[in-house]
């Protein structure tokens, strides 16, 4: 057993190395930015003084460069939560490191026409399939692991310099990555089984990674759009300026009357026309006419949207989402070998 896992690694070590050094990097470039950020000591005070100013007024001088220093340590290289397809070192390694590693496994054997050969010596094709697939998936199943482990700490800290809410960190950390490693294996094995050339595979593999990720992310917006929205813009006592609360996902805005009652964008829009205020330009999502009446007799913009504790019901769904996609591509890679005829 472990004399054939040894053979399969020797086989695959390229884009196992590969592989597995990009996930010792991640999680060292991990360890070293909580360890730095660390040794800052900076007081939550000092946070929080940080994110109730927007202009930098109010905050000492050895605060203000201890939050400066501390997110040139962060950067935005290493997580980030923004946008449908987060370009960053932990929301692009789970998928590289799945099809690094699952693509070759059946492809090479095809590619290289000693598929048939390696088949009739195993006697079955899924046991054959499951001695190629374990050691590769042990070893860089750890590697993963590590490197997601790793990202838990980065992430609480990301949260707590403002940097967003933990809802738009899921799977990019913990076992929501592995998860997403583990539906990138599937995919790689799958399509590395159905095309059979391992460049053209890896390359169909990134596409598809690529479009299932900008997919979840569009069906994780249809989901927080049918959530019932809230307030989530609060007014700072230090400061008197109205901010978002920290975490809260934005999905829409409205209008707070001086007598405190919330009006939707097309009631304060009506209220605006009435007065005589003319459209907005086409392009003018804002609409600028109605917001400067508004202001001008006491209204107040807020963002409408939901907490990061409601956005967080999504992580489930996330985990769901790429845990079925390994499963079906695990499913459809035992289908490809027990049918497919080498040349």
């Amino acid at each position: 057993m472990l004399a054939a896992a040894r053979v399969t690694l020797k086989q695959h070590r390229f884009e196992v190395m590969v592989a597995a050094l990009a996930a010792v990097a991640a999680a060292a470039l991990g360890l070293s930015i909580a360890i730095r950020i660390d040794a800052l000591h900076v007081s939550q005070a000092c946070l929080d003084q940080v994110r109730a100013s927007q202009d930098g007024s109010g905050i000492g001088e050895g605060c203000l460069s201890l939050v400066q220093a501390g997110t040139g340590i962060l950067g935005e290289t290493y997580l980030s939560g923004e946008g449908s397809l987060p370009l960053s070192v932990m929301g692009a390694l789970p998928f590289l490191l799945g099809l690094l590693g699952g693509v070759p496994i059946v492809a090479r054997e095809l590619e290289a026409g000693t598929a048939q050969t390696a088949w009739s010596l195993n006697g079955s094709r899924i046991r054959w399939l499951a001695r190629q697939v374990a050691p590769i998936a042990v070893v860089l199943g750890s590697a993963m692991t590590v490197a997601a482990l790793v990202a838990i700490p980065v992430g609480d800290l990301w949260v707590r310099w403002g940097y967003g809410g933990a809802s738009s960190l899921i799977g990019l950390h913990g076992l929501l990555a592995i998860v997403r490693a583990f539906g990138a294996f599937g995919l790689g094995l799958a399509v590395g089984a159905l095309l059979g050339r391992t460049l053209p595979a890896f390359i169909f593999g990134v596409a598809l990674a690529l479009a299932l990720l900008y997919a979840t992310g569009q069906a994780r917006e249809t989901w927080l759009s049918t959530l019932p929205p809230s307030i989530i813009t609060e007014k700072s006592p230090e400061t008197g300026e109205w901010n978002n609360i920290p975490g809260a996902v934005a999905t829409s805005w409205g209008w707070l009357t001086p007598d405190g009652d919330l009006l939707s964008r097309e009631e304060a829009r009506k209220l605006a026309s009435d007065a005589g205020v003319p459209p907005a330009d086409p392009n003018d999502v804002q609409d600028t006419p109605a917001g400067v009446w508004l202001e001008q007799h006491g209204y107040v913009g807020v963002s409408l949207g939901v907490t990061d504790e409601m956005a967080m019901r999504w992580a489930p769904y996330d985990g769901l989402i790429f845990g079925l996609v390994g499963l079906a591509s695990l499913g459809a890679t035992v289908v490809l070998v027990n049918r497919r005829r080498p040349t």
